[in-house]
């Protein structure tokens, strides 16, 4: 019988608080929201030499300070990059010979909107350097979460619970067994980490010998990489019903690359604020026997409020293989054919449990989701619907009007504040489809909620809405154009659809 081996890890090590090395060339400083006030933490500096090449990047702190090595004493320009937002780029400044340079930066605030993008965009093959602008935008997107996900380790102490699980189940999916957990809690430092993107992009990312298989999966790092650029394609992967507030960068091997043992996936990102949510997965190229549409994996995000970027969850789904004799001398012209078959299906990964900062918790999994010791359950195996971090909720679905016309494109937000916070701590948005219908699952429970419509040149409110107590809700939006310069009248309905009633509470009077 032949096993599988997934080609990942969980890493445990003592992390200590970054800074420039003593006697060498530093930026220093201080980054802030457009407020000019509040400190911006999670936020990427990168630094610019005099031909604007990358020589140096790092991750602002909890408290938005930052501390970047350069090469040398000389001129550099600085680029903030917020995950959301346009790029903030920075004056030159001079780095002395003897000491440092402080910088005291504020962020631009022109926003990036995904809520609006359609699904209309060139596919791009081999780099990403000339995609389409929807392409194009939405994996600068990803690369700023990546990038933010790799810079996270190693540079602040966060006190983690995780679990590492393997188990096996059948072909079907649909039971478990074999399971074992593995309870750990320390300071993560590398999560989740893979083979070079060198070796991935040379050998591919299942190596087979006479006895075994490995599975290999990329981290940040190897898909930041120009090999794993070079090697995909990449187009937009349109919503997906049960995930319609996210919008996805499809990739796929070159055809270079057709025959290699690569991975096709992709890249999710939330419409409304930008982040990445998780990459899924499948392997190409398997032999015909251990192709099954479970073979592949995921890896989700999860973004904390001190900037870090972790990985939430990840599993890899593996062929187990079996010898199985068919035929046999009783049967006319037969004689024994030995076959190797697709038995099974071997899983391995892990979860993060909670995360938690100076007593102060950051990230609670929702415990629906999270592997049992010795369980029957194959939850663990597969992606959430709704993200790491965000347990399911809600499903808000309706349709959008303006005089008795059905509206298409229009962008629908739809932000809560979770309990203890003092701002809007959830955003999701979609887009109404040809016939003005929208879906947004995810959507919180019992939680006043905030909506949002956009639909050319007319934006609402505001408006709140809820508390929304039942799995399902329905919702008509009647745009209605005010006088100029005033905003236009939004209306809603109670509706009512095939036996599922809408609990609506208007709480906002029309203009």
């Amino acid at each position: 019988m032949r096993r599988a081996a997934a080609s990942l890890g969980w890493a445990l090590a003592s992390v200590a608080l970054h800074g420039a090395a003593a006697g060498g060339q530093a930026v220093r400083g201080v980054v802030l929201y457009p407020d000019s006030t509040t400190r911006a933490p999670g936020i990427i500096v990168v630094a610019l030499d005099e031909r604007g090449d990358a020589v140096g990047r790092t991750l602002s702190g909890p408290d938005g300070t930052f501390d970047l090595r350069v090469p040398g004493a000389g001129a550099y320009g600085l680029r903030l990059l917020r995950i959301g937002y346009r790029p903030t780029v920075l004056p030159s400044l001079s780095v002395p010979a003897e000491g440092i340079a402080d910088v005291r930066a504020v962020l631009q605030a022109q926003a990036v909107s995904l809520a609006a993008v359609t699904v209309r965009s060139d596919n791009v093959c081999g780099s990403t350097q000339d995609a389409g602008r929807v392409v194009a935008q939405l994996w600068e997107e990803a690369r700023k979460a990546l990038t933010a996900a790799e810079l996270s380790a190693g540079t602040r102490l966060l006190d983690a619970e995780w679990r590492a699980f393997q188990f096996t189940m059948d072909r079907r999916g649909t039971r478990a067994s074999e399971q074992s957990v593995l309870p750990q809690r320390g300071v993560t430092e590398h999560p989740f980490v893979s083979a070079s993107a060198e070796s991935l992009a040379r050998d591919g990312y299942v190596i087979q010998d006479d006895r075994s298989w490995l599975f290999r999966a990329p981290d940040a790092a190897a898909l930041l990489s120009d090999q794993f650029a070079a090697t995909h394609c990449f187009t937009v992967e349109p919503p997906q019903s049960l995930r319609a507030h996210w919008i996805g960068v499809a990739f796929r091997p070159t055809p270079a690359r057709a025959r290699a043992r690569d991975i096709a996936g992709t890249l999710w990102l939330d419409r409304a604020t930008s982040e990445l949510r998780m990459l899924e997965f499948r392997y190409q190229n398997l032999p015909p026997e251990a192709d099954d549409d479970l073979i592949g994996g995921f890896v989700e995000y999860a973004h904390l409020a001190t900037g870090h970027w972790l990985v939430a969850r990840w599993a890899i789904r593996m062929p187990r293989m079996a010898r199985r004799t068919i035929g046999g001398a009783g049967i006319p012209g037969g004689g024994r054919d030995d076959r190797q078959v697709l038995a099974a299906i071997d899983v391995a990964g892990g979860e993060l449990v909670r995360i938690r900062r100076d007593g102060v918790s950051l990230f609670e999994a929702d415990p629906t989701l999270l592997a049992s010791d010795g369980g029957t359950s194959t939850r663990p195996a597969r992606p959430s619907n709704c993200g790491a971090g965000l347990p399911p909720g809600v499903t808000l679905s309706g349709t959008v009007s303006m005089a008795a016309t059905r509206v298409d494109g229009a962008a629908v937000r739809v932000a809560w504040r979770s309990p203890g916070a003092v701002a809007d701590s959830v955003v999701l948005a979609t887009v109404s489809d040809a016939k003005g219908v929208f879906i947004l699952p995810c959507v919180a429970p019992r939680l006043l909620l905030a909506v949002t419509v956009t639909a050319g040149d007319v934006q609402t409110g505001p408006l709140l809405l809820g508390p929304l107590t039942d799995r399902a809700s329905l919702v008509e939006i009647d745009l209605r154009p005010g006088p100029p310069r005033q905003s236009p009248a939004l209306r809603w309905r109670r509706g009512a659809r095939a036996g599922r009633a809408s609990h609506i509470e208007r709480i906002a009077q029309e203009r």
